[in-house]
């Protein structure tokens, strides 16, 4: 707190090499560096409330172009607040002695390399692909594709910086590659599903994705002259770094919105996507209920009919037990002939045969 008091005594002002000094590094930020860094802090936390205070303004399910204009936007502010601040950067021996100092005596001295702002790039160079993607309702397999390339990019030039050998060309070289493979990918398969949705959504695209190619092409010259080659000072690095990532990171990422909301959620085939719960819009709306179908009265000569047996008694199945008729068993020609002989009496028992009246 006492610091803070001096500050206000003298005068406020930019004190921010004051206190967190520049220590064992030759080559490093000035107070005319860290004015500018602030400036450009001032202008990310400008955009970052003016687009926020919109989406506020806007449902829940339409704010999907607002959130990815304000990640990269407050991901940059909290890296220029750092860079400003002259924190999250390490001491890097030079290998060219392009750009030197009065404390250089005769040999290679150190640079001043800002991690921090390869982190915040990690977190904003993702967003304009995405909003690129979007135009085209890009499948979301396709867009971590493209994302994870991204990161490589960022992540290969990290290692390039920190290294102060030649072979900082190599990971220079891979790293390069890397932003051509993001940037082919979009302008092919991206580009082939923006055709489906329409002259105007392809120009925006195509409009959108050059200013995009052309603001990423300028990262690699600014690193070949400053982390790589050490021909500018970190104050012109951090000026030539500060207006490409202002107008990228940005102005670009906040015009996207009104173009973007401009064309509409149904014409970019995004309903399913904002929708609550990712259900489809037609099934997400409540239906009424199915009308019960009322049973009609039963006429009144029914009604003083006696009462009829229930379903249930109806259903029941009534057995009947089936009489099993036995076959007749018809008598042989013997059996015949001797009932036939025993019916008819012989001659000899009558009257007539015997001649006795």
């Amino acid at each position: 707190m006492s610091e803070l008091f001096d500050i206000y005594k003298r005068g406020g002002g930019n004190q921010a090499l004051t206190i967190n000094k520049p220590y064992n590094v030759d080559i490093h930020l000035t107070q005319h560096g860290s004015n500018w860094f602030w400036s450009a802090f001032c202008v990310f936390i400008a955009l970052a409330m003016v687009a926020m205070a919109l989406m506020f303004r806007k449902p829940a399910n339409e704010r999907l172009f607002y959130y990815t204009a304000i990640a990269p936007v407050l991901f940059m502010a909290i890296n220029y607040f750092t860079l400003a601040s002259n924190l999250g950067w390490v001491p890097i021996k030079v290998k060219y002695n392009h750009a030197k100092t009065a404390s250089e005596h005769g040999h290679h001295g150190t640079r001043q390399v800002f991690y921090s702002r390869y982190i915040g790039w990690f977190l904003s160079f993702p967003w304009p692909i995405i909003q690129a993607s979007l135009l085209g309702n890009t499948p979301l397999w396709q867009i971590a594709f493209n994302i994870g390339i991204t990161e490589t990019y960022v992540v290969v030039m990290l290692f390039a910086a920190m290294v102060h050998t030649t072979y900082k060309w190599g990971y220079f070289s891979l790293a390069v590659s890397a932003g051509f493979v993001a940037c082919i990918s979009v302008m092919t398969t991206t580009r082939n599903l923006v055709k489906n949705a329409g002259s105007n959504v392809m120009l925006c695209f195509q409009i959108y994705f050059f200013i995009v190619m052309f603001l990423w092409s300028g990262y690699p010259i600014s690193f070949g002259l400053s982390e790589g080659g050490n021909v500018m000072q970190p104050d012109s690095e951090g000026i030539f770094y500060g207006i490409l990532d202002v107008l990228l990171f940005g102005v670009l990422p906040v015009l996207f919105i009104p173009v973007a909301s401009s064309i509409g959620f149904d014409k970019l085939g995004l309903n399913h996507t904002v929708n609550r719960h990712g259900q489809d819009p037609e099934s997400s709306i409540p239906k009424q209920p199915a009308a019960v179908p009322v049973k009609p009265s039963p006429p009144k000569d029914v009604e003083d009919s006696p009462a009829r047996p229930s379903e249930q008694q109806r259903s029941k199945k009534v057995k009947k037990v089936k009489k099993v008729k036995r076959p007749v068993q018809r008598p042989s020609d013997e059996e015949e002939s001797s009932a036939e002989k025993a019916n008819v009496p012989s001659q000899e028992g009558t009257p007539e045969s015997s001649g006795e009246y």
